[in-house]
């Protein structure tokens, strides 16, 4: 599948017009990871945000495991939002498909779809609440 294709099937984008998740596609990256491998590391200004296709990624603060992310979750967007350092450590529990996003493009189509941002700042707040309720 393309980075069309996945975003495209993914429900957090499924009400954008094509043209804009071919555009949030277009700097996009497919990734298969192996179980293991770290996506974002607490405390760094780096990187995209992660769409999860399949597969679960952990999400730790302060080394302790405080949430999972599975097909159709999201993760690195706080970041992106803010400009602000990674909020936790996220890292492939099993093999995984993210497709990584620019933090650029993710703004901009957040920008031009204020449904997505609801969205996206809605299961935002929820994971912070539910990380914030487990630390």
């Amino acid at each position: 599948m393309t980075a069309v294709e996945d975003l495209a099937s993914l429900p957090i984008f499924a009400a954008l017009p094509p043209d804009q998740v071919e555009r949030l596609a277009k700097h996009a990256e497919v990734l298969d990871v192996a179980a293991g491998t770290e996506l974002t590391h607490e405390g760094r200004y780096e990187g995209p945000v992660y769409a999860v296709v399949s597969g679960y990624v952990g999400i730790q603060r302060g080394g302790k495991t405080v949430d999972t992310v599975g097909p159709g979750g999201f993760l690195g967007e706080i970041a992106a939002i803010d400009g602000g350092a990674r909020t936790a450590t996220g890292w492939a529990i099993e093999d995984a498909r993210v497709v990584a996003i620019s933090p650029r493009q993710f703004n901009e189509i957040l920008d031009e779809a204020p449904d997505l941002r609801a969205a996206v700042m809605g299961a935002m707040e929820e994971r912070l609440a539910r990380i914030d309720a487990g630390t």
